[in-house]
This record gives C-alpha cells, structure tokens and sequence, in this order.
C-alpha cells in the first residue's frame, strides 16, 4: 500500500510543490540565492515528476 502512495512521481511532485510555496518567501526574506536555489529545485523536481508519469 505504501509503494502506491510513495512512488517517485508523488515525491517529486510534493517537493516541486514545497519548494514553489518557498522560493517567494525567501526571496521575500532577502535569501535570494536560496530563493534561486529553490527555483531550481523546482524546475528539476518538476521534469523528474512529469518523466516518472511517462508524459515526456
């Protein structure tokens, strides 16, 4: 059951999610390398989730 709810598709698509809610705050709260950073994270957890569904 839990290989159905922890596939890598979920995970990267939780983190590409977290890590969108993140980048304006700390770009709000001056850290604008991690604000970049984050960006990044996104973008790549992103294609990852999108390659693990097969769409791409």
């Amino acid at each position: 059951m839990l290989h159905r709810i922890f596939n890598a598709g979920n995970v990267f698509g939780t983190a590409a999610f977290l890590a969108m809610l993140a980048a304006p705050a700390a770009y709000e709260g001056g850290m604008y390398t991690t604000s970049i950073v984050l960006v990044a994270i996104f973008a790549g957890c992103t294609y990852f989730a999108i390659k693990e569904d097969g769409k791409k």
